[in-house]
């Protein structure tokens, strides 16, 4: 596993972190399950992610990112949060950034993943964060006949 020893990456953990714990903490079963997959697929991107490899698809994070983005496609199917479709999209143009370098092997690793894994994995917590703080307003009710 790729240690931790750039800005970017510890800024990723943060987010997803904090991301996480208030999905943990505030949201249903549909934010619990997110949660726990995009903890599951920040750490074994870095697991797999070949440092040695700099031009080319990178196959074990493709297939972790396709494993994820299943995920919150069963999430979308299957709950009734508007959350999940969003993330799928953002998630899915990071999918569709990965291919891109099956396409052409002359794209370079850290730039299909810097673009990817930063600015749509940024947008689908923010999905994440604010369908699981939005989740315990909908269920606060007034019991005063209003």
């Amino acid at each position: 596993m790729a240690p931790l020893n750039s800005i970017p990456q510890w800024s990723s953990l943060a987010a997803l972190l904090i991301t996480a714990g208030v999905a943990l903490w505030r949201g249903g079963w549909p934010e619990r399950l997110a949660g726990a997959a995009m903890i599951l697929a920040w750490f074994a991107t870095g697991y797999l992610y070949d440092n040695d490899q700099k031009f080319g698809p990178q196959t074990g994070v493709f297939l972790v990112d396709l494993a994820l983005m299943l995920v919150l496609l069963f999430i979308a199917l299957r709950s009734d949060r508007w959350w999940p479709m969003w993330a799928c999209g953002f998630h899915g143009l990071s999918l569709i950034l990965l291919v891109a370098t099956l396409a052409d092997p002359g794209i370079p690793n850290h730039a299909s993943l810097l673009a990817g894994g930063g600015v749509f994995s940024y947008l689908a917590m923010a999905a994440l964060f604010f369908g699981a703080l939005n989740r315990r307003h909908e269920g606060l009710t007034r019991n005063d006949g209003s």
